[in-house]
């Protein structure tokens, strides 16, 4: 679809409407005869409105009486051209823009990311950054391969990548490292244990390896040995131990205590209303000012920038518009000053609440609940906010052997 349009363009089409009354006549004409149109839509006024290529409207209008169809606006190259052909920079710059374009292909224009999950495109376009390869890089240049084995060796979130050029696009594609408590990992590296992270009534265990030393309805405390990562080998006479790394999920119903604290004195920011302005333009990596903040920047302020990148096309008969390797960066300075505030105790409450839903996710992430207590009080100038949950939830923490914790049997 971007280059049929593409092409549509340089040839130039036309936005056409007919009325209502001839709409039926308009649609068996343009399937009977193979006439390509696009977007053709009943509008709320009542007419039928289509888009054709210069060409193909010549077709439509040689099967029909001239009435029926009105030309509502003209696009493309050919008219562009005709509106400004008296114009002898026009031509120039053309040429100029044909010269900067094919010269423009020996840089990067635009970077996309496949493959991760964890790692951000921004995170992983940053990296790359780091090592010397953007946007605005020159192709020829890059030694791809050792882009790629720095990008692993210094990013210990990524196993593998490759960085391929398609055009002016580097397709960049990883493999992240698999979460450290992803049950399939193979199990090399520093041999350790299983322990209770809390206290809990075992509901079942999942191992993947090591020797399991707890079964479904066994109460367990904190620090309790749950897998034991020294495995015992070799014919009776003959034992030896085998130390490995050991990997189970050994869920428990469990009791959790959560409780979030909002003091009722706090210091909040007031915003002033002054504002320092500055932009700059991105073009292939380089940034081109074009207006700075005037004066000192106060010591309370909040910098933040907007960056905004080019696409041409957008929004228009281009599918997904093409991006440009240039960016419009607009950095805003708030001015703001500080005060004290006493909440009520329904605002500490209300914070409060915020604050726990955060502690909820992050916390119980993954678990199953089961029940849930609530309970506030205000004491010392303080809101505080505390649930009791129970819920069954992965309770297994791991840790190398040799290193004894609470109750924990080696």
């Amino acid at each position: 679809m971007l280059i049929s349009d593409l092409l549509d363009w340089l040839a130039g089409y036309r936005d056409a409407a007919c009325p209502a009354e001839y709409a039926a006549e308009i649609c068996n004409t343009v399937m009977k005869n193979g006439i390509d149109s696009r977007g053709m839509r009943r509008c709320g006024d009542g007419m039928l409105r289509f888009s054709m290529t210069d060409s193909e409207y010549g077709k439509l209008i040689r099967l029909l009486p001239e009435e029926v169809v009105v030309t509502e606006r003209r696009h493309g190259l050919p008219y562009l051209v005709y509106r400004y052909r008296k114009r002898i920079g026009i031509p120039v710059g053309l040429v100029i823009f044909a010269v900067l374009v094919k010269l423009s292909t020996l840089y990067v224009w635009d970077i996309t990311v496949s493959g991760n999950e964890r790692l951000s495109d921004e995170e992983i376009i940053s990296s790359l950054g780091d090592l010397g390869f953007g946007i605005g890089t020159k192709i020829p240049s890059v030694d791809f391969y050792s882009i790629c084995h720095r990008l692993v060796l210094e990013n210990d979130g990524i196993s593998w990548v490759s960085v391929n050029m398609i055009g002016t696009t580097a397709r960049v594609e990883v493999i992240e490292l698999r979460a450290k408590e992803d049950i399939n990992d193979d199990g090399n590296g520093t041999p350790t244990n299983l322990v209770a992270a809390c206290d809990g009534k075992i509901v079942r265990v999942e191992t993947a390896s090591g020797r399991t030393e707890v079964r479904a309805g066994e109460s367990v405390k904190k620090g309790q040995l749950l897998v034991n990562g020294v495995l015992e080998i070799g014919k009776e006479g003959e034992r030896g131990y085998l130390p490995v790394r050991s990997r189970a999920r050994v869920y428990a119903e469990t009791e959790v205590r959560l409780e979030a604290v909002i003091p009722f004195e706090t210091v909040e920011k007031t915003f002033t209303g002054r504002k320092n302005l500055s932009k700059s333009i991105n073009f292939f990596g380089k940034t081109i000012k074009l207006k700075e903040n005037s004066g000192i920047l106060p010591d309370g302020c909040d910098i933040i920038e907007d960056k905004r990148r080019l696409v041409l096309f957008e929004g228009g008969r281009l599918t997904g518009g093409i991006a440009l390797p240039v960016s419009i960066v607009t950095g805003y300075c708030e001015e703001y000053r500080t005060e004290n505030v006493i909440l009520t105790e329904d605002e500490a409450l209300m914070r409060a609440e915020r604050e726990m839903t955060d502690m909820f996710s992050s916390v119980l992430s993954g678990a199953e609940i089961l029940s849930v207590s609530s309970e506030h009080f205000a004491a010392d100038g303080e809101m505080h906010l505390v649930r009791t949950v129970v819920c069954i939830m992965n309770i297994a923490e791991e840790v190398p052997i040799g290193i004894s914790r609470g109750s924990e049997r080696q």
